[in-house]
């Protein structure tokens, strides 16, 4: 029992986050997306109500159509002043496909509703970073925070261009027609960039208590998979998205401690990594060569498979992973990619030589707000025996690290500095 009390919040917090995927996606077909604002403040407003009623009436039978009918009611409510007593809200057709004919054909898998909805925000109407940015925080249910440590922005800038994205919909909000297949390549580009990064947040999560968030990371491999039974699946990215996927899931197992504080690749125990999950990365890796054009899904999800491979931290091919950095940067530049290939340099070349890259690095304003590269700045430093430095920049990560699982494990780093 008492374990259960203590999982208590970390439950609620996952169901919240999976229902408000389900309830905006349900409700977005309902109503529209010229009704983003409305829609979200409803759900929003729902769940609060259930915080503070559930803990005192019990929860009900249903407590997803709970949140459902209840935000439901609040958008019929202002619909209802709105038109003078109309009693039905318009359906997604008459709002986004006015015409008969403009309203597009979802085959098989990409019926569902959280997956069409991604379709949607990923009109070309919006450019790809208001896509993105949109559709993390409506559809996915990020916080700014979390949206703006994915793209290397601040919380902001972030609230700015969802203000400027929920007007241009709102103002614009029809019609949103099917795509073309030209139309339909755009789109996906994107919704696979949404997929990965909504990955990200639940792999390395930047803010609450825990480094994995696993529910998000289920959330990214089910829309995947949707994707892999969908016709859009002769696109090898898609293969090459879920083989990345794949390895990474497979170590989620061994990433933190009993205490739930990270463990570093050297030191996490191989034996807990999910076999099953490896061969699967393996053939999607593999089906992805076979695919249309090659992009920095497949580079990422080679670089899994070396790490995948490997019978020991020691054994790693890092020669190997360090020339799929080198075309990765090539292809896809960008500091996050540059920082970890600095990774691979210093276990190819040594440590001043990453030390070299990472230093150079430190001039770049997106990174200036990023914990973790102050924390490989620490250990580049801590490993080249500057413990000054080391416990300097370590303190540093910790003031851009919220998440309580990383300020643990940076602690601890910095305490074994002094002592070493």
């Amino acid at each position: 029992m008492p374990q259960q009390e203590e999982n208590a919040p970390l439950f609620v917090e996952d169901f919240f986050r999976a229902k408000w995927r389900e309830i905006m996606a349900a409700m977005t077909r309902r109503f529209g997306s010229a009704r983003f604002g409305e829609i979200e403040n409803a759900v929003q407003d729902a769940m609060e109500r259930a915080l503070a009623t559930w803990p005192v009436a019990g929860v009900p039978d249903n407590p997803g159509g709970w949140l459902y009918m209840v935000a439901c009611n609040r958008v019929l409510d202002g619909l209802k002043a709105e038109t003078r007593g109309r009693e039905k809200a318009p359906s997604v057709k008459q709002v986004l496909y006015p015409d008969d004919e403009a309203v597009p054909v979802w085959f098989g898998p990409l019926e569902d509703d959280v997956l069409q909805l991604i379709f949607v925000c990923c009109h070309p109407r919006m450019n790809a970073r208001e896509s993105v940015t949109i559709t993390l925080r409506y559809v996915c249910g990020l916080g700014c925070g979390e949206i703006a440590a994915l793209m290397l922005s601040t919380e902001q800038a972030v609230l700015k261009r969802l203000n400027r994205t929920k007007a241009k919909v709102r103002d614009h909000p029809a019609p949103f027609e099917p795509p073309g297949k030209a139309e339909q390549k755009e789109r996906l580009t994107r919704v696979l960039q949404i997929v990965y990064l909504l990955f990200s947040a639940g792999y390395s999560a930047t803010l609450g208590e825990r480094l994995v968030q696993q529910e998000l990371c289920r959330e990214a491999q089910r829309l995947v998979d949707l994707l892999l039974a969908s016709h859009v699946a002769d696109d090898g990215r898609v293969w090459a998205l879920g083989a990345l996927i794949a390895f990474q899931t497979s170590r989620l197992p061994a990433r933190v401690d009993a205490g739930g504080s990270l463990l570093r690749l050297n030191e996490q125990d191989r034996a807990l990594w999910d076999r099953e999950q490896i061969a699967r990365g393996m053939v999607c890796l593999a089906q992805s060569m076979s695919g249309t054009g090659r992009s920095r899904y497949h580079l990422e999800a080679a670089i899994a498979a070396c790490h995948a491979a490997a019978v020991s931290f020691e054994k790693t091919d890092w020669r190997r992973i360090l020339a799929f950095y080198d075309d990765l940067l090539e292809l896809a530049p960008s500091p996050i990619v540059e920082m970890n290939r600095a990774v691979a340099v210093m276990m190819v070349d040594g440590v001043d030589a990453g030390l070299f890259i990472l230093t150079a690095l430190r001039d770049n304003r997106k990174l200036r707000t990023n914990g973790l590269f102050y924390s490989l700045l620490a250990d580049f430093h801590r490993r080249a025996g500057d413990m000054t430095k080391a416990s300097e920049f370590y303190d540093l990560a910790l003031t851009q690290s919220p998440n309580a699982s990383l300020q643990r494990f940076l602690t601890d780093q910095m305490l074994a500095c002094s002592v070493e």
